[in-house]
């Protein structure tokens, strides 16, 4: 009982944080595949600093386990780039909506990949949180400019993370959550780095406040979240924690009321009360890790 409290106070720390990070990324002025490369070598370095002083050993148990941190790092790489790609070449709305069918990837990827039991329940669950994000995403301009390629592209970044989540669960649960995102956001910056189209010395010539933000998003939005979210899966199920983790964007909308006065509307308050309904739901029973 213990360790699920603990997984679930992990979780609901990193939805507060990852609900919060588009606002300290929406400011900078660079690209988005330099912002995911910039982020991930200052998280890798915050996480390395955090390791160093807990003096924790960063051999890994197993040889399998390095080229499986480089899958995990790659999928998670994806999923950023893919998210932001696909409401770019449609809409936000879309992008938002499509994201989250990853509960219900989820549910069947734990049954194809190892043979977890599908329950009536996990997926009515998972449809109607997904509704309720829809109803969410889509209450102002609906779905205008949304093609397939958007949908396609939301699908991969949602089957991306989905992957991620799994086979960390599965694999790596066995590790402190802040050394298995150490190697996934490392492996991120060193694959995307060389494609930036802002170096470091130009970048160190932009604005303080860009810099500023973006040590902020890759220490405070990037390495504490994903490691919080690691522990996470650690004892909570990873379909818990998909449907838990649509939370962020009633989160996002109580945030944009608290900061910008963003009146929300009857559409957005219903979709946000399915979400709730159930994230709560999975938050008084989840599925522990077995």
């Amino acid at each position: 009982m213990n360790s699920s409290i603990n997984g679930l106070i992990s979780l609901y720390a990193a939805i507060l944080l990852l609900a919060s990070n588009g606002y300290f990324a929406k400011g900078i002025s660079i690209d988005v595949l330099d912002i995911t490369a910039y982020r991930s070598i200052i998280a890798g370095l915050a996480l390395l600093l955090f390791l160093a002083i807990k003096r924790q050993k960063m051999r890994l148990l197993s040889p399998s386990h390095y080229p499986l941190s480089i899958g995990l790092g790659l999928l998670l790489g994806i999923h950023w780039i893919t998210f932001f790609y696909s409401m770019r070449i449609s809409t936000v709305a879309l992008g938002m909506t499509v994201l989250y069918t990853y509960p219900i990837i989820t549910v069947f990827l734990e049954k194809l990949l190892f043979n977890k039991a599908v329950r009536l329940y996990d997926v009515v669950v998972a449809i109607a949180v997904l509704i309720g994000v829809g109803l969410m995403a889509t209450a102002e301009n609906g779905l205008e400019g949304g093609n397939i390629e958007g949908i396609l592209v939301g699908l991969l970044s949602a089957l991306c993370f989905a992957c991620r989540n799994v086979t960390q669960q599965h694999y790596m649960k066995g590790y402190p959550a802040y050394l298995t995102i150490f190697y996934q956001v490392l492996v991120i910056g060193v694959v995307f780095l060389p494609w930036v189209d802002v170096g470091a010395i130009k970048l160190l010539e932009q604005s303080s406040d860009d810099v500023l933000k973006l040590v902020l998003l890759g220490v405070v939005f990037t390495a504490l979240p994903h490691s919080l979210l690691a522990n996470s899966l650690r004892t909570i199920s990873a379909k818990s924690v998909a449907l838990i983790g649509c939370l962020q964007p009633v989160i996002g909308t109580v945030i944009a009321f608290i900061l910008i006065n963003d009146q929300p509307s009857i559409q957005v308050l219903v979709g946000a009360v399915i979400v709730l309904i159930g994230a709560v739901s999975e938050t008084i029973k989840p599925q522990r890790v077995v």
